[in-house]
C-alpha cells in the first residue's frame, strides 16, 4: 500500500530562536524499506543564489533539537538524540530529496528554517522581498508482513526461490521479561535472522542478530517495554542452497528472570500528574511490592546488602514532548556511614528497555555521588517508554560497605523551557507551528540558546546606553525643524517632527530591556516607516523649482505613496528605492527646465555647492543602512544614520526666492497676475525717478545735505502705481 502526505508552500524565516522555525509532523503508518521526503524550494523576490541556507531536520517521535549557531545549552542537559537526520542546502541544489531505509513506525517531526549567509540586519538592498516557500512530499511503501509470532506457539516458514527472505513480527505486552526466539531448520543452510524494533530490519540495520549453522539457533532480546513492535527478516545467506525448499520454524519463550545475578530489573511504573499549564507534569511512582511505603513516593535508601537496584518506567506522549523533563537527585548518606565510604549511585536514563550504567549511552549516564546534588534534563524528549535505572556502587573495603547506606530522593518532571523559564534574560512563551504546539525561550540582551544562557553575544550590559543612543539621535532633526520653520517651510517642519518622534518613540519601544511603548509596537514601526519614507520625498520635492502651490499638491501626494506602500509592506525597500528615485527625478527634470529657460544654471553653482555636504551625508547614511549594519552594531551605525540624514537636511532646504519655475526671482510666484503686473510698472516707474534724478545731478537743490535747501517730498506720490503721476509729481519736485 502506498500513502503520501503533503505540506504545500509553508514560508521560511531567518533562524534566531526556535520561534522561526516552522515544525512539521508526518506519520509512517507501517512497516517500509524506503521513506522518501521530496523537497521544493521556491522563492519570492530576488534572491541571489547563494544567499541563504535552508535546513530541514527530521526526527523520529519528538521535535529536532538543533543549534545552528552553535548555541550552548544550559549546564546538565542532554543533547544527544537518536534517529536525527540533517539537511542543509541552498537553493542551487534543485528538489532535494531525503531517503531513509527502514524508517521506524510511527510520528516524525520536521523542523525547517533559513540560515542567512551573514548576520547583518540589512544588507538591506539585497535582501530586500526575498522570500523563501518549502513544499514538502512524503510517500512510502508499506511492506505486508505474513507472519505474526505469540508465545510458545511455533510459526512454520518455507524458504525457496521465490522467497529467499520472509518477514515476521512480534507486539510485546507490558511487564514483558526477556525474550528468547528459537529456530530450528531442516538443512544446514546458513540461516540468517535479524531483528529491528518499530522497523523492519535488513543486513546493515538490525537491533539483534543470528545465524543458524547447525540446523538449530536463538536470539535472546533484552528486556522491553510494552506496546512495541519487533520485527524480523529470515533469510538465506547463499541462494545456491534454495535447489530445494528449506522448512523451519520460529518459537518465542521469556527468559526466566533470576534477581540473584540480576538479569531483569524489576521497573516501578509512574503515574503522571498534570498541573495547570501546558507540559507542566510530576511523574510519581507506583509500587507494586510492599518494599516501600507509598508515602515514601520519591525516597529510597540504597545498600549492599539489599536495595542496591532500583528502577523508574514513565512514558513521554504527544502531551510532553513540546517541554522539557528533568531528573533531580539529592543524596544524603547515613548518620551511622563513615564519611570515608566511598559509596555512590550510578544510573541510566534509557530508551524502550532499562539499562545499567555499563551497558547505558555515554550522554545517557548519571553518577551521583554521596552528599550530593544532580539534574539532568532533557529537551524535547522522544516518544516512547522511558527508564531511569539507579544502582549502588561502592569501591570501599568490605566492612566499609556491608553497613554503608544512602538515601536518595529523587523527582522526574516536566515543564515549559526550562527549569528557570528561561531565567533572567529571557521569555517561555507556548507557540504552535502547523498544529504542532511547543514551549521555547524568547532570549533577551543577545543571549542565546534553548535557555537563553549562552552569553556570548550579549549586549544587555550596553543596553541602557545602546537605547539612549537610538533615541536622543532623533534629535538631530531639530535644527532642521527650527531652519525650515525660519524659512517658512512650515509643511516641511511638520513632517520632520512627525519623524523625530515616532522614530524616537518606535527606537525606545523596539528593545529587549529598558523597553518604553507609547502605544502598540506594530503602529509605532509603521509611524516611524512613514515618517522616514515622508521625509526623504518631501525634502526632495522642497528642493524642486516649481510653484508652492504644486509642491503642496505633490507633498499631500507623497505622503499618501509613503503610507500606501508601508501598508503594503514596510519591509520591501526596493518600493522605497523606487519612489525615492521617481521623486529626486522629478527634481532633477525642474532643474533643467528651469536652467533652459532662464538660460543660466538653476540652481546656481553656489547653491549646488552648498548642496555638496547634503549629498555627501545622506549617501554616508545610506550606505550604513543599506550594508554594514549587523545584530552587533545596529545601536550605533543606526544611530549614525539618524544623525547624517538630519544634517543633511540643513543644506537641502532651499531659501525663500529659490523656488520659481521660469519666474524672475524677486517675483513671488503666489501674487496673482494683476499684481504682479502693477508691480512691474511700479518698478518700471520708480527706475525711470532715479534716472532723471541722476541727470539733474548738478542742480544746487539737489543733493545738499542743507535741510533748509532740502524740498519736502511727497512720498505717497512717489510710491503711487500710476506713471503719470508720479512724473508729475517729480517734475515739480525738479522746478
Amino acid at each position: 500500500r502506498d500513502f503520501a502526505q503533503h505540506y504545500s508552500r509553508i514560508r521560511l524565516f531567518e533562524y534566531d530562536s526556535y520561534s522561526d522555525a516552522k515544525f512539521l509532523k508526518f506519520n509512517i503508518n507501517g512497516p517500509t524499506k524506503l521513506a522518501n521526503w521530496s523537497l521544493t524550494i521556491a522563492t519570492e523576490g530576488k534572491c541571489p543564489e547563494q544567499f541563504a541556507n535552508i535546513h530541514f531536520y527530521l526526527q523520529y517521535g519528538a521535535y529536532p533539537l538543533a543549534a545552528p549557531r552553535n548555541e550552548t545549552f544550559p549546564q546538565g542537559f542532554i543533547t544527544s538524540r537518536h534517529h536525527l537526520f540533517k539537511l542543509i542546502f541552498n537553493q542551487t541544489l534543485i528538489n532535494p530529496l531525503i531517503q531513509i531505509n527502514s524508517p521506524l513506525i510511527g510520528t516524525w517531526f520536521a523542523m525547517t528554517f533559513i540560515d542567512r549567509s551573514t548576520s547583518t540586519i540589512g544588507r538591506k538592498i539585497s535582501n530586500a522581498g526575498c522570500n523563501f516557500y518549502l513544499s514538502t512530499w512524503l510517500d512510502y511503501e508499506v511492506i505486508p508482513i505474513p507472519l505474526t509470532l505469540t508465545f510458545n506457539d511455533p510459526v512454520q516458514i518455507v524458504l525457496n526461490n521465490d522467497k529467499p527472505s520472509i518477514y515476521a513480527s512480534y507486539y510485546t505486552s507490558v511487564g514483558n521479561a526477556r525474550l528468547m526466539i528459537l529456530s530450528e531448520w531442516s538443512s544446514n543452510c546458513d540461516i540468517k535472522i535479524f531483528a529491528k524494533i518499530h522497523s523492519l530490519p535488513s543486513a546493515s540495520l538490525y537491533d539483534y542478530k543470528t545465524a543458524c549453522k547447525s540446523k538449530t539457533c536463538l536470539i535472546e532480546l533484552d528486556q522491553l517495554s510494552g506496546f512495541l513492535w519487533v520485527y524480523f527478516e529470515i533469510t538465506v545467506s547463499n541462494l545456491s542452497c534454495l535447489v530445494n525448499p528449506i522448512y523451519g520454524h520460529l518459537l518465542i519463550r521469556p527468559i526466566e528472570c533470576l534477581s540473584s545475578n540480576n538479569v531483569c530489573i524489576q521497573s516501578f511504573p509512574t503515574r503522571r500528574i498534570m498541573f495547570n499549564y501546558y507540559y507542566d507534569f510530576l511523574y510519581v511512582p507506583i509500587y507494586t511490592t510492599n518494599r516501600l511505603t507509598s508515602s515514601s513516593t520519591s525516597s529510597i535508601t540504597f545498600n549492599e546488602q539489599a536495595f542496591s537496584t532500583y528502577s523508574y518506567e514513565f512514558i513521554v506522549d504527544d502531551r510532553n514532548i513540546g517541554g522539557t523533563l528533568h531528573f533531580d537527585f539529592e543524596s544524603r548518606i547515613m548518620p551511622f556511614v563513615s564519611l570515608n565510604a566511598n559509596i555512590s549511585i550510578l544510573g541510566c536514563i534509557s530508551k524502550f528497555r532499562p539499562r545499567f550504567y555499563d551497558t547505558c549511552e555515554n550522554d545517557y549516564r548519571i553518577v551521583i555521588e554521596k552528599n550530593s546534588m544532580v539534574i539532568r534534563s532533557i529537551p524535547y524528549p522522544e516518544m516512547a517508554s522511558w527508564y531511569i535505572t539507579l544502582k549502588y556502587a561502592c569501591n570501599g573495603l568490605v566492612n566499609e560497605c556491608a553497613n554503608a547506606s544512602l538515601t536518595l530522593m529523587s523527582q522526574i518532571s516536566s515543564s515549559q523551557c526550562t527549569k528557570q523559564q528561561c531565567g533572567t534574560y529571557g521569555i517561555c512563551r507556548i507557540l504552535t507551528s502547523q498544529q504542532n504546539v511547543f514551549s521555547t525561550c524568547t532570549c533577551l540582551g543577545g543571549y542565546r540558546g534553548y535557555g537563553c544562557t549562552d552569553r556570548t553575544h550579549a549586549y544587555a550590559s550596553k543596553s541602557l546606553s545602546s537605547v539612549l543612543f537610538l533615541t536622543i539621535s532623533n534629535l538631530m532633526f531639530l535644527p532642521a525643524i527650527i531652519l525650515a520653520v525660519y524659512r517658512h517651510l512650515y509643511i516641511e517642519a511638520l513632517v520632520y517632527f512627525f519623524n523625530m518622534f515616532f522614530s524616537t518613540f518606535y527606537h525606545a519601544c523596539d528593545q529587549d530591556m529598558n523597553k518604553f511603548c507609547i502605544f502598540k509596537y506594530d503602529g509605532l514601526q509603521l509611524s516611524d516607516f512613514i515618517g522616514s519614507y515622508a521625509s526623504f520625498v518631501i525634502t526632495l520635492i522642497t528642493m524642486a523649482i516649481v510653484p508652492r502651490s504644486t509642491k503642496v499638491f505633490l507633498f499631500m501626494l507623497g505622503v499618501l505613496t509613503c503610507i500606501v506602500i508601508n501598508s503594503r509592506d514596510r519591509f520591501d525597500h526596493f518600493q522605497f528605492i523606487f519612489l525615492i528615485s521617481i521623486t529626486f527625478l522629478f527634481t532633477i527634470v525642474t532643474w533643467a527646465i528651469g536652467s533652459i529657460k532662464q538660460r543660466r544654471l538653476r540652481p546656481s553653482s553656489k547653491h549646488l555647492l552648498f548642496y555638496t555636504p547634503g549629498f555627501l551625508l545622506a549617501l554616508a547614511g545610506l550606505i550604513l543602512f543599506a550594508f554594514c549594519e549587523t545584530d552587533e552594531n545596529y545601536w550605533y551605525t543606526h544611530s549614525l544614520w539618524h544623525i547624517f540624514i538630519a544634517g543633511s537636511i540643513l543644506f537641502f532646504l532651499p531659501h525663500k526666492k529659490n523656488n520659481t519655475l521660469g519666474m524672475k526671482e524677486q517675483y513671488p510666484t503666489d501674487l496673482p497676475l494683476i499684481k504682479r503686473t502693477q508691480s512691474e510698472s511700479s518698478k518700471r516707474q520708480a527706475t525711470a525717478t532715479t534716472l532723471d534724478v541722476n541727470i539733474n545731478n548738478e542742480s544746487p537743490s539737489i543733493g545738499t545735505d542743507n535741510p533748509a535747501l532740502r524740498p519736502p517730498i511727497d512720498n505717497a506720490s512717489l510710491s503711487s502705481s500710476n506713471t503719470d503721476s508720479s512724473k508729475k509729481s517729480t517734475d515739480n519736485l525738479l522746478s
